[in-house]
């Protein structure tokens, strides 16, 4: 997965989309299904590295200076660790809550949605991403 062309562009969307990507930050990440997968199979990616989520649990925690911190954990230990800042807010919000702040973090949304293998929503996910849907 590299959603930018060879001048660094990102490309525009095209056909059905079978996931989401973070195009922001150090490299682009992404939480995905393949439809031409023979076993469906819901994969985290961050540059070339992915996972089988099935096989990795994510976390997201936010420090005291709210500095964030995002990790994957496979069997042998922590498999990536991310710190960045939290997403600006802008002006103080008081509508402002958790439906915003994972909208506007994709590892928030990332970590929630990989925290529990066998709840409803996941395979649910996995499902709408192995079908796809097109692009916003």
């Amino acid at each position: 997965m590299d959603p930018r062309s060879p001048n660094g562009a990102p490309l525009p969307a095209s056909g059905r989309c079978h996931g989401f990507v973070h195009a922001g930050g150090e490299a682009p990440a992404a939480l995905y299904a393949d439809p031409s997968d023979g076993e469906p199979t819901l994969w985290f990616q961050y540059g070339r590295r992915r996972w089988d989520c099935d096989a990795v649990t994510a976390h997201q925690s936010t420090g005291p200076n709210g500095t964030r911190r995002f990790t994957v954990e496979g069997a042998r230990g922590t498999a990536l660790e991310l710190l960045y800042p939290a997403p600006d807010t802008g002006p103080f919000d008081p509508t402002y809550d958790w439906m915003d702040a994972e909208g506007d973090d994709f590892f928030l949304w990332a970590a929630g949605r990989l925290t529990d293998v066998d709840t409803p929503s996941r395979t649910t996910l996995l499902a709408h991403f192995r079908a796809g849907f097109l692009p916003t």
